[in-house]
């Protein structure tokens, strides 16, 4: 069985993942995806996560910073080609992680990617706003404002990214089997939700 978790920012997605991998004995996928698709396009980790972490493609963001230097730099040599590229990578790297089975992936538009099937359980995690600002604000030793700041900022991000690329809301239906609120189920009351689903299944 194959576990794919989409989640707005600061419900704790990584925890619970891992609470959930320990029951199951399965293996969490996160970090390692960036790694992969870096390696494949011969590009750093760190530019890997800056695609995935911006609400703006990795194109535009090259050309703001080359185009004042570089003025003859046109869009179709960092653009859309580039990030259909890195969208590509991705969505092998999770259909190749998918494939060995017994995982929980985290993220990477996972959901959608696999789509729906007998071995993948679907699973978005959410929580107020102002519960998840007051839990990146513990977690990161964060004033008020600025986890604020982020929690909107990747929000946003993670919706563009589903509806720019996929054409569908975070949370949907459509791409989800089980929603968690986890302000109320807490990291184990969320984690023994995600191992009933999976026996369920």
């Amino acid at each position: 069985m194959i576990v794919t978790i989409s989640n707005k920012y600061g419900s704790g997605a990584v925890d619970i993942a891992a609470r959930a991998a320990a029951l199951l004995g399965y293996t969490v996928v996160d970090r390692q995806l960036p790694v992969v698709v870096a390696k494949r396009m011969h590009i750093s980790r760190n530019v890997a996560l800056e695609a995935e972490e911006s609400g703006r493609s990795l194109g535009s963001r090259l050309l703001s910073s080359l185009e004042l230097a570089t003025p003859e730099v046109v869009a179709d040599n960092f653009g859309q080609t580039f990030d259909e590229s890195l969208l590509r990578e991705v969505q092998r790297a999770v259909r190749d992680y998918a494939a060995r089975g017994n995982c929980i992936i985290i993220g990477r538009g996972s959901s959608v990617i696999l789509g729906r099937r007998p071995d993948v359980l679907r699973v978005y995690m959410f929580a107020p706003r102002e519960w998840r600002i007051e839990r990146v604000a513990q977690n990161f030793g964060l004033d008020e404002k600025t986890a604020a700041a982020e929690v909107d900022r990747i929000d946003r991000a993670r919706r563009a990214h589903l509806r720019d690329w996929y054409k569908v809301d975070m949370g949907s239906s459509a791409i989800v089997d089980l929603a968690i609120d986890t302000s109320t189920f807490g990291e184990e009351g969320s984690a023994n939700l995600i191992v009933a689903a999976v026996h369920a299944r």
